[in-house]
């Protein structure tokens, strides 16, 4: 087991060199694809994420895996690797094919790219072992080896990066003090010093931790450590979470906004530390009986964990239909649950070992998670397909108004069929009858990012004025109790510099107005409330002093701080009232003085 890992005090100095190059020219080749002006038949819109794919996984596993550079086992990781990689490529690459704006590119792209950087790290072990000892049977303490020992390589890497980037940073701002800016040009305006001095430095994180590997032992009990002592804390979580439920109920738990990743967070936790104490217990086991006793319990629960997630995003599921983050939060669940099981099985079958049966377990599962990365990659679980598939469903069968339907979704997370599903709805008679949601379909369309709230707008407000005034008194919402607010009113919000009403003509925001008197004087404030999905909720305070409206107060709160459903419902019926400050400000002789209470707010 020692001997696998102490071997890379042995690697070849040639094998050294070669990852430092192999890494820098991974930056180097990268910089070309992204920056570069190669204009050939390698370098075509159709090749580019085959580049990507293939410069991203082959570098890394090369400087994980080499030993030496004429072992055949080694190219073939490489050759598995490479195939491995066009077979799942070619499928992503056709989801993103024709598609014309680039956030509809990254939607399908980047979680395929981060879903390659899992599968690599989980294949590590397998590739390593293979190189090492020339065979691929490998055992549970050959995997956590290297799983620990390639876990410490990746976070020392990131930190060496992040020191070296401060240091660079420190630099320019130095030399900023005396008006030269030669530097932050070099550093941070050269995309090539860039990417290959990312690339150089992956390579010299990788080098080091795989020669000092009585350095990356010392971490790793250090690590152990630490989590033996904290394994009986997060275990006492656990545990009194799951003996509260029954007392509080489920619908508590389904009306969070997000609770399947907060489940996830401490099953992830808990697995994590469990497998680094074991490993360290198997001969003596790790605490006292009491102690060991609840830590047995918090696994024994591990699947009620994974039921309450799998309950959670089957709610959402059925409220609001599959997208690609909810059929990525759905296989992770499934995972989860099959270790959870695993890990309860573990304990019930343990007899005189802490135990005995993780190892078995986690290899099994392990290539099990391999196998799910490749195929959720590939058209047998296609999360687009998936999620088009059944939004398109959901309005076609009524379940959905079409007022309702996410075409942001559409648009930006869903790739080709995506882009397909918009062209058939605006080709729907039913759906384009509506000369709003026309006009909405249309816009949606024509916008290139998902930040985008009105391609044209800025030209409009210089063109047709009247237009963008009339589009954005359509685009807000007045409470049941609020009368239309007159001209100047609109013309101020509009032309406002403060308030960004540009927000609130995006599709998946909405903005509420409600008139209320909120120093009391008899006449009407007006109360704007712009409330986005999953960011801050913003308020801003209308009045008309000396015939002029202005901005004259604002608040800002994070939506985990109230019920975002109820809060909206209650603007929209203009539940609004006013409620009087409980500390006052004060007035020393006729000088006013505004005092803050933060204690008591």
């Amino acid at each position: 087991m020692e001997s696998a890992i102490m071997s890379d005090n042995s690697l070849p100095r040639l094998s050294r060199f070669f990852i430092i190059f192999v890494c820098i020219l991974q930056g180097f080749l990268t910089y070309m694809i992204h920056h570069g002006s190669i204009s050939s038949l390698l370098l075509q819109q159709s090749t580019i994420l085959y580049w990507q794919a293939l410069l991203l996984v082959l570098p890394l596993v090369f400087a994980f895996t080499i030993v030496r550079l004429k072992d055949r086992y080694l190219w073939q990781n490489l050759a598995i690797c490479v195939v491995v990689i066009l077979l799942t490529t070619t499928w992503v690459n056709w989801n993103v094919e024709e598609v014309d704006n680039i956030s509809q590119y990254d939607g399908v792209v980047v979680p395929y790219l981060g879903s390659l950087c899992v599968l690599v790290f989980i294949a590590l072990p397998w590739l390593q072992t293979c190189i090492k000892n020339k065979q691929w049977h490998v055992s549970y303490a050959t995997i956590y080896d290297h799983l620990c020992t390639n876990a410490i390589t990746v976070i020392f890497t990131l930190l060496l990066i992040v020191l070296f980037w401060g240091i660079l940073w420190l630099c320019v701002e130095l030399f900023k003090q005396l008006d030269i800016h030669f530097f932050h040009h070099l550093f941070f305006r050269n995309n090539l010093f860039i990417y290959t001095i990312n690339g150089f430095l992956v390579g010299v994180g990788i080098r080091t931790c795989r020669l000092q590997t009585h350095l990356m032992k010392a971490v790793r009990n250090l690590l152990t450590l630490m989590v033996k002592g904290l394994l009986p804390v997060l275990s006492f979580v656990a545990l009194i979470f799951i003996t509260t439920l029954p007392f509080v109920g489920l619908d508590a738990l389904s009306g969070a906004w997000s609770p399947s990743a907060l489940l996830m967070i401490m099953v992830g936790l808990l697995i994590t530390a469990t497998n680094i104490v074991y490993k360290s217990g198997l001969k003596i086991p790790p605490y006292s009986t009491p102690v060991r006793m609840m830590v047995n319990a918090s696994l024994l629960v591990l699947p009620l964990y994974a039921g309450l997630a799998l309950y959670a995003i089957s709610i959402r599921v059925n409220e609001y239909g599959w997208t690609p983050v909810r059929v990525w939060g759905y296989l992770v669940i499934i995972v989860s649950f099959f270790f959870s099981c695993g890990y309860a099985i573990a304990v019930i079958r343990s007899r005189k070992s802490w135990l005995h049966p993780l190892g078995m377990i986690n290899r099994i599962l392990l290539p099990g998670c391999v196998v799910l990365l490749i195929l959720v990659n590939t058209p047998l679980i296609d999360p687009y397909r998936i999620s088009v598939n059944d939004q398109m469903e959901r309005y076609l069968s009524g379940r959905v108004a079409a007022n309702n339907l996410d075409l942001t979704l559409l648009r930006f997370n869903t790739g080709k069929r995506g882009q397909e599903a918009l062209i058939f709805l605006y080709q729907d008679t039913e759906f384009v009858s509506n000369t709003q949601r026309k006009q909405r379909l249309e816009k949606m369309m024509t916008e290139h990012n998902r930040w985008e709230t009105n391609g044209e707008l800025d030209e409009l407000k210089e063109i047709q004025p009247k237009f963008t005034a009339d589009f954005i008194q359509q685009k807000l919402v007045l409470a049941e109790s609020t009368s239309m607010p007159e001209e100047s009113w609109w013309n101020m919000l509009q032309n406002n510099q403060q308030v960004d009403v540009d927000l609130c003509l995006r599709d998946s925001d909405v903005c509420i107005v409600n008139s209320l008197d909120l120093n009391q004087d008899g006449i009407s404030e007006y109360l704007l409330c712009h409330i986005e999905r999953g960011s801050d909720i913003s308020c801003h305070v209308f009045a008309k002093l000396r015939e002029e409206w202005r901005n004259i107060g604002h608040a800002y709160f994070p939506p985990t701080t109230v019920n975002v459903a109820y809060f909206e419902q209650a603007l929209r019926a203009g539940n609004v009232k006013t409620k009087n400050k409980q500390w006052h400000d004060a007035e020393v002789g006729n000088e006013p003085v505004k005092i803050y209470y933060p204690e008591a707010d």
